[in-house]
């Protein structure tokens, strides 16, 4: 499951500014085929353009195109006939190439930087719905990522993510004004270009497995799955947490138009439909709550579901930053890491419920959160060292910083007692206090301790009742990957 993205062969007299980047394999479902792709950047005075060229592509084409898409920036990829190329602002390409880091899936999708103050206050306004605030200028006043969930329709549903937004204000991206229900990013069908024709039959067979995941660069990361590995399986982003459906008058959830349109049960066959959510999953009451309640929508229609956690890790927050921690290599994509962890996903058979904390337990939940996180970057420094080698001075400020928040009376003054008695100890206790810290997080250890009040441990392995076909079913969803095994 690695793949070597390095040019296979050499490109020789390429024009002026044109440099061969990359060359691999996509699979292209509808034909059951594999096709050959090359990438090239092609560097002017006026940027930089990725020309992705398939079977029978030329580059001089790709390169009239692009140098058509410098002089009028309105259009932010091309196609010509079997190329495609994309051509962002350097911080939303980069941006972009974080979460799904192939040029292919960046030109596809269609997102783009939208530079018109007009046409982005548009959007918030609703199309002049409202008169836009001062907090709408603002915002639009910088060039804006945007994600079309019809990409290069001009009709299309679109998400703002603002290049400038308040550090007061908590909002990441905008949601269209007076949108009367939030659109679902069909990740899968875009980024592999699948025919409205061959997408409706994916959506009818229950043999391509479903993934469910928050916010389109996620989804465009796991949509390389299927493109660049051939595996039977769709993506759909949602915009949010809830935002995957609708409660109902009579407290009932229904799934959106883009979920209930699949069938998840057929002939006696259930569709496999796994959920990724970000690492909060499993210790924000408010996310598991509406987590769990898609898996209960999902399996009320007939789905077999999954839940996959992100595990805990520095700067592994979404599935997207996990893909490019541990997947992303010098010369390609490693997908192992990511197939392994997907494949260890829980099996939800049964329904599961949370109790919402008090707002100063919330708030300590949140504090041991941050803290754990920060604990993971000390363990990565100091877990293959010797105690007797490390500085009295890194150890004595990380031991107090333990007790200021792990002691029962948790205080900066309690930090400096828990010290105190951790330097009265033997070394052979104080190594293996340190050894025991070094194996097992902390914070992580006191959160789930708090956790487990409010949200099921089965998410954090902390859970004895294991459903007991998981085992058999983490099988069935390795089993169903393994036509692209050595491929």
């Amino acid at each position: 499951m690695t793949l070597d993205f390095n040019p296979k062969a050499g490109f020789t007299d390429l024009p002026r500014g044109v440099r061969a980047h990359r060359e691999y394999r996509i699979y292209n479902h509808e034909k059951q085929a594999w096709l050959n792709y090359r990438e090239f950047t092609y560097t002017t005075s006026i940027g930089v353009a990725y020309i992705c060229l398939g079977p029978e592509g030329k580059l001089r084409a790709g390169m009239e195109a692009a140098i058509k898409l410098f002089q009028d920036d309105r259009s932010p990829a091309f196609y010509v006939p079997n190329s495609y190329g994309v051509c962002n602002s350097l911080k939303n390409f980069e941006d972009l190439q974080a979460s799904a880091p192939l040029s292919l899936v960046s030109a596809r999708s269609g997102a783009y930087t939208e530079r018109s103050v007009g046409k982005i206050l548009d959007t918030f306004t609703g199309h002049g719905a409202i008169q836009p605030s001062r907090l709408h200028r603002l915002m639009a006043d910088r060039p804006a990522l945007t994600f079309p969930y019809q990409p290069f329709s001009v009709k299309s549903y679109r998400r703002i993510k603002p290049a400038c937004v308040p550090p007061e204000i908590k909002m990441k991206y905008v949601t269209p004004f007076g949108t009367e229900q939030n659109e679902l990013l069909l990740a899968g069908k875009i980024v592999n270009l699948w025919s409205d024709e061959f997408y409706a039959r994916v959506r009818k067979e229950v043999d391509y497995t479903l993934w469910i995941t928050e916010g389109e660069k996620k989804a465009m990361c796991l949509s390389m799955l299927p493109l660049l590995l051939g595996t039977p399986m769709d993506v759909v982003g949602i915009p949010g947490v809830w935002m995957w459906g609708k409660k109902q008058p009579d407290g009932a959830w229904k799934l959106a138009p883009e979920l209930s349109a699949y069938t998840f049960a057929k002939d006696g066959r259930r569709r496999l439909v796994g959920v990724v959510f970000d690492k909060d999953s499993w210790r924000n009451p408010k996310v598991t709550d509406a987590l769990l309640k898609l898996c209960e929508c999902l399996r009320g229609a007939g789905a077999m579901v999954f839940v996959a956690i992100i595990p805990p890790g520095k700067d592994q927050k979404g599935v997207d930053d996990f893909f490019g921690k541990y997947c992303v290599t010098d010369t390609g994509f490693n997908f192992e890491p990511l197939v392994n962890m997907l494949g260890e996903a829980l099996y939800m058979d049964r329904n599961y419920g949370v109790n919402y904390p008090a707002p100063d337990v919330s708030c300590r939940m949140k504090t041991l959160a941050d803290k754990a996180e920060a604990f993971e970057a000390v363990r990565e420094i100091y877990a293959d060292r010797r105690f007797s080698t490390l500085e009295q001075e890194a150890v004595d400020e990380i031991v107090r910083e333990i007790g200021s928040f792990t002691d029962p009376d948790s205080s900066e003054l309690n930090g400096g007692h828990y010290l105190s008695r951790f330097r009265a100890s033997s070394e052979d206790a104080q190594t293996s206090q340190w050894i025991d810290w070094m194996s097992k997080n902390p914070f992580q250890f006191q959160l789930d301790l708090l956790l487990d009040r409010y949200i099921p441990g089965v998410f954090r392995g902390r859970h004895q009742e294991r459903p007991s076909t998981f085992n058999k079913m983490a099988e069935t969803v390795l089993f169903r990957w393994a036509p692209f095994a050595g491929d």
